[in-house]
């Protein structure tokens, strides 16, 4: 079972906290001691037209790029981090998402993992959190459960789980979902509206042509509910494109 990541103080000095640097650090350990480290890593740059993270808009509906970088090591052990332009409070900034975990199979058909992930906001450091998670992936199937002790400024513990599967659509095609569920497990200690929980959905079309990953999807939330603390989706159901080279 994955260790409990630490409560996060509320940082108003836009630096990084001190578990956040133990998380780069451990994923940069982890990228630099494996000897085959290059021939595990893989890379995903991407353009969507909006960024839709839990259904929520972080771009204020505007057109974001990412990048991404993952190591997966043969013995179990991965890691990885997303690099992502966001907007909203109308303030650009950048968001960091580092996550660490490790992987065992079940049996045939049926894999586990468990890790940590650290998300933070360059200008924004405020809404910093951490989530400790685990998970069951088949083939065509995934299932995680994230627990965080002080989620994106709210200050209250909450739990998120997700269910995604993918399946073959027509030639060279797939048919993507995905289903949330947000629950607050305290209440805030902010000044700011919050929710006990709410949902969000994903589905999609996604094609590969070499490199390329195209997707059309359907993105929805909740809308009677607060997302954040301090922001309220207008658009809750938006169709999205975007276009992510592999590397």
């Amino acid at each position: 079972m994955a260790t409990m990541s630490p409560r996060l103080s509320i940082n108003r000095h836009n630096t990084p906290s001190k578990s956040d640097k133990i998380l780069v650090a451990f994923v940069l350990l982890c990228l630099c001691t494996a000897q085959d480290v290059f021939a595990q890593i893989s890379g995903t740059a991407t353009v969507v037209s909006d960024y839709r993270y839990r259904g929520v808009s972080l771009s204020e509906g505007n057109p974001e790029g990412q990048l991404s970088l993952g190591y997966d090591s043969p013995a179990g052990w991965y890691a990885g981090g997303l690099i992502s332009g966001v907007k909203f409070d109308n303030t650009s900034t950048e968001q960091f998402i580092g996550y660490a975990g490790y992987a065992g199979q079940v049996f045939s058909g049926l894999s586990w993992d468990a890790g940590m992930s650290s998300t933070s906001f360059r200008k924004n450091s405020d809404y910093n959190y951490n989530e400790a998670y685990v998970g069951l992936t088949t083939d065509n199937y995934s299932t995680r459960l994230y627990y965080s002790p002080s989620y994106f400024y709210q200050n209250a513990r909450t739990v998120y789980g997700e269910i995604n599967a993918a399946r073959p659509f027509l030639e060279d095609m797939q048919l993507l979902f995905h289903l949330g569920l947000l629950h607050q497990l305290t209440n805030s200690d902010t000044q700011f509206d919050t929710f006990s929980s709410r949902y969000d959905y994903r589905i999609g079309l996604n094609t590969r042509i070499g490199v390329w990953n195209f997707q059309l999807a359907l993105v929805g939330l909740q809308r009677k509910t607060h997302a954040y603390a301090q922001y309220e989706d207008l658009h809750p159901h938006s169709w999205l494109l975007s276009a992510a080279y592999s590397f």
